[in-house]
C-alpha cells in the first residue's frame, strides 16, 4: 500500500497506526462470528506490522454497541438481559481482536510483543437502560471509555466513577515509537463525543450524567449555535495536545452524525480523522484536511484506517477499506469457536417460531419465501411491515384493554428488525427494539378530529425536512397522503392539509375523510407524549393516560394468541401511506 518509500533508506523513519472501527451494532451480536470471521480473514491488511514497537493497533467502538439494555424475553437465559449479553459479546469481540493482532504479529514479526488498545464512545442507544448501565459497562470493560463532551460540573456520577476507574477519561493519548530513530516518540490523540440530545432520545434516564448542549432536540435541529459546548470542549483538549504536539495526530470518534461532525471540524480543524457514527451512513469525505469515516449499522461494515508517521512527522492515511460483512468470504465460518458458543448459548431462541401465510394468495410458506421487509425506508414511506404491527398492536389493546381505541399510531424508528418465515425468538426480541424498555409504553386517550389531523401534518412535514432522520409515525387505521402534503408545503396545491388524513370506518373498513370535530381514540407511544419541542405533545398530552402494557408487550402477546402465525392480508397490503 506505501508507494514511493525506500524501507531499506535508514534515514527513513515512521511510525505506524492501524484503526479498525464500528459503530451502530445495536446489539445485533448474532452478526458478531461474521464480523470476527472476516476480521480474521483480511488481517494481513487491516493490522499490518502488527508486532512492530512503531505500530499502535486500535479497535474503535463508536457508539450504540448496546440497544434496550434492560430488555428481557430469552427463552434459553430468561434471568439475562439485552445489556447482559451485549456487554458479554463485547468483551468477547474485544478478546477475539486482540488475538486476531497477537496472531498477526507472530505470523509477520515472529513476536509476542505488540501494542493493541480499544477505545469507546456512548451512543444514545448505550444509555437506554440509563447511567447506571452504561457506567458500569465503562468500569469494568477492558478500554479506554472517552467522554469528552460530558460536562463533569453536572455528572455527579461520572465524577465518581472516574475516580475509580482510570479507564474513563476526556481524552487518551498513545505514544508511537519511531522505527528507526530511538529517541523520537509520535503521539495520537483519540476522543469520543456523544450526541448531547439525551432530552430527546432518552427523557428522564440520564441522572448523574449530563452532556454540554444536553436539549430535547434531535440531531437534525441542532446547530453551530447549539453546540457551543461540545465544540469549546473538543476545541480545549485538541489545543492543549497540540501544545505540546504540533505534529501530533488527532482521532475524533463521534456518535453525532455526519453533518454536526463537519460542524466540529469546521470549528476545530486540527483534528484528523472523525470515525463517524449516529446517522448509520457509510460514506467516505473529506473536509479540509480532515477525512470523515462513516461506520454504518447492524454490523453490516467495519472500517479500518491505517496510517503512518512519515520522514518529517507529518500524520499521514495509507489506506481506508470498507468491508462488507455480508459479502466477505467466510471460509469456515461454521466452525468457528464464537459461533458455536453462541449457537449453544441461544439454543432455544435460534429454533424456528414464526409461521408465515399470504392469505391474499393462499400460499403456505416452506422456504423462507415470505418475508415482512424492514429497511430504512419504512421511516418515510409505506410499509408493509409497520401496517402489519401497527394492526396486531391494535387488535390486541381492542381484544383485552379498550374495545373503544380507533387508531394506534407507533413511530418507524421503534423498529429494527423485519419478519420472515421461520424466524426465532431473537428475532422477535428485535422487531421493537429502537427505544429503551421504560420508554416502550403506550398511553390512550380521545383527541379532536382537527388535533389528531394536526399532529399527523405535524409529523409529516417533520419527516419531509429529513425522512431518514425525522422518522415517520405509521397508524393502524389512518391514511396518511405524504405527497399531497408535500405539494402543499411546496405551493403546489391549494388543498387542506386536513385532506390528506383519512380514517377508517368500523362499518365499512373503507378510509373516510377525517372528521375534524370528532372525537377520536388513539393510543401512541409515551416517549411521543413526552416531547416538548414540537407543537402537539403538549397539547395533548393531559387527554391521555398509560396503558399498563408496552407495544412490544402487546405485539409479543398478539403472536402467542395467533400460535405464532403471522397472516399477510389484504390490510396487511394497503396503501396507508400515500
Amino acid at each position: 500500500m506505501l508507494t514511493g518509500i525506500n524501507s531499506t533508506d535508514v534515514s527513513f523513519k515512521a511510525g505506524y497506526v492501524n484503526i479498525l472501527a464500528i459503530a451502530d451494532s445495536h446489539g445485533k451480536i448474532m452478526e458478531l462470528p461474521k464480523v470476527i470471521k472476516s476480521i480474521e480473514n483480511n488481517a494481513g491488511n487491516i493490522f499490518p506490522k502488527a508486532g512492530e514497537k512503531s505500530t499502535l493497533n486500535l479497535f474503535s467502538v463508536v457508539g450504540d454497541w448496546f440497544i434496550n439494555p434492560s430488555k428481557k424475553g430469552f427463552i434459553t437465559k430468561p434471568d439475562l438481559t439485552n445489556g447482559d449479553l451485549q456487554k458479554w459479546a463485547l468483551l468477547k469481540t474485544i478478546d477475539n481482536i486482540k488475538s486476531i493482532v497477537q496472531q498477526q504479529a507472530q505470523n509477520v514479526n515472529n513476536s509476542m510483543k505488540f501494542n493493541f488498545s480499544t477505545v469507546y464512545a456512548m451512543g444514545n442507544h448505550c444509555l437506554d437502560a440509563g447511567t447506571d448501565f452504561v457506567l458500569n459497562v465503562m468500569k469494568t470493560s477492558p478500554m479506554k471509555s472517552l467522554i469528552t463532551n460530558v460536562d463533569m460540573n453536572k455528572s455527579d456520577k461520572v465524577v465518581e466513577a472516574s475516580k475509580t476507574s482510570q479507564n474513563i477519561v476526556k481524552s487518551v493519548i498513545y505514544e508511537v515509537p519511531d522505527d528507526k530513530k530511538a529517541d523520537l516518540i509520535h503521539k495520537v490523540m483519540v476522543l469520543g463525543i456523544t450526541i448531547p440530545s439525551m432530552g430527546y432520545y432518552n427523557p428522564g434516564l440520564c441522572d448523574g450524567l449530563e452532556f454540554y448542549d444536553d436539549s430535547d432536540h434531535k440531531d437534525t435541529a441542532l446547530t453551530e449555535e447549539k453546540l457551543q459546548g461540545t465544540i469549546n470542549s473538543v476545541r480545549e483538549q485538541v489545543e492543549n495536545f497540540k501544545k505540546e504536539n504540533p505534529k501530533g495526530a488527532v482521532v475524533l470518534m463521534s456518535h453525532m452524525g455526519e453533518s454536526l461532525a463537519e460542524i466540529i471540524i469546521k470549528n476545530v480543524p486540527e483534528i484528523d480523522h472523525v470515525l463517524n457514527g449516529h446517522d448509520h451512513k457509510t460514506t467516505q469525505k473529506t473536509v479540509g484536511k480532515t477525512t470523515i469515516s462513516s461506520l454504518g449499522k447492524d454490523n453490516e461494515i467495519i472500517k479500518t484506517l491505517n496510517c503512518k508517521f512519515d520522514d518529517e512527522g507529518n500524520f499521514l492515511t495509507t489506506a481506508i477499506t470498507q468491508y462488507d460483512i455480508n459479502r466477505t468470504l467466510l471460509d469456515g465460518l461454521e466452525e468457528h469457536p464464537l459461533r458455536i458458543k453462541m449457537q449453544e448459548m441461544f439454543f432455544k431462541d435460534t429454533v424456528p417460531l414464526i409461521k408465515m401465510k399470504d392469505t391474499t394468495l393462499n400460499i403456505q410458506s416452506k422456504n423462507n419465501d415470505l418475508k415482512l421487509a424492514y429497511g430504512d425506508e419504512i421511516r418515510y414511506q409505506n410499509s408493509y411491515l409497520m401496517n402489519f404491527l401497527t394492526s396486531a398492536v391494535k387488535q390486541e389493546i381492542v381484544d383485552n384493554i379498550d374495545k373503544d381505541v380507533d387508531a394506534v399510531g407507533l413511530q418507524s424508528s421503534i423498529v429494527r428488525c423485519g419478519i420472515e418465515n421461520g424466524a426465532d425468538n431473537l428475532t422477535v426480541m428485535k422487531i421493537f427494539d429502537g427505544v429503551s424498555k421504560e420508554l416502550m409504553g403506550l398511553e390512550s386517550g380521545y383527541v379532536k378530529g382537527e388535533d389528531l389531523a394536526g399532529l399527523i401534518v405535524e409529523n409529516v412535514l417533520d419527516n419531509l425536512v429529513n425522512p431518514s432522520r425525522n422518522t415517520i409515525i405509521h397508524w393502524s387505521d389512518i391514511q396518511v397522503n405524504r405527497t399531497l402534503i408535500k405539494a402543499i408545503k411546496n405551493g403546489n396545491s391549494n388543498s387542506s392539509y386536513n385532506e390528506a388524513v383519512c380514517v377508517r370506518n368500523p362499518k365499512t373498513q373503507e378510509f373516510e375523510p377525517i372528521n375534524l370535530s370528532k372525537d377520536y381514540k388513539i393510543a401512541i407511544g409515551s416517549k411521543y407524549l413526552l416531547k416538548n419541542s414540537i407543537q402537539y405533545p403538549p397539547k395533548i398530552r393531559g387527554n391521555f393516560s398509560k396503558i399498563d402494557v408496552t407495544y412490544d408487550g402487546m405485539f409479543r402477546k398478539y403472536l402467542e394468541d395467533n400460535n405464532y402465525e403471522v397472516n399477510i392480508t389484504q390490510n396487511t397490503k394497503e396503501k396507508r401511506i400515500l
